[in-house]
């Protein structure tokens, strides 16, 4: 008899393991069910979000200025010409060299590039201010033209 206690006894402990582990399996399958349910709340709540998320317009501030192409046009053709005032003013100086004012007038050339760019959008409308950018881009490219070749040297 001594030797059928311990099979019983261990049948006992495979019947505990067996019922715990079927506990488990019920709090498994409880777990299961409530996170089933949190995700089926998670993507009902995406879904409603996402279709209902429409882009609504942003105001601009007040205070917000526009520049037109002709203002843009308007301030480079006065930078411009205030460039070439200055290097008429150097090539007539005396102490000045011509190899001092040669880095001046790259950057006299590199605007009138530029300002013919904005002047070629221009609309018909600005045709007197698409003149004048014209006119004064014209003179930047012969200056520049006239330097290069060397017209100034003496």
């Amino acid at each position: 008899m001594a030797d059928i206690n311990p099979v019983n006894e261990s049948a006992k402990a495979f019947q505990v393991a067996n019922i715990k582990n079927q506990d488990n399996a019920k709090t498994d399958d409880a777990f299961d069910k409530l996170f089933s349910k949190a995700l089926d709340k998670t993507e009902a709540s995406e879904m409603e979000s996402s279709s209902t998320g429409l882009l609504q317009e942003i105001a601009a501030p007040e205070n917000l200025k526009f520049i037109s192409s002709s203002d843009i046009v308007s301030r480079k053709t006065g930078d411009l010409l205030d460039m070439l005032d200055s290097y008429s003013a150097s090539l007539k100086n005396p102490d000045v060299s011509l190899k001092s004012i040669a880095p001046v007038l790259e950057k006299i050339n590199k605007s009138a590039g530029s300002l013919l760019e904005e002047a070629g959008q221009l609309p018909e409308a600005d045709s007197g201010l698409k003149k004048i950018a014209t006119q004064t881009i014209v003179t930047a490219q012969t200056e520049y033209a006239k330097f290069q070749r060397g017209d100034y040297l003496s």
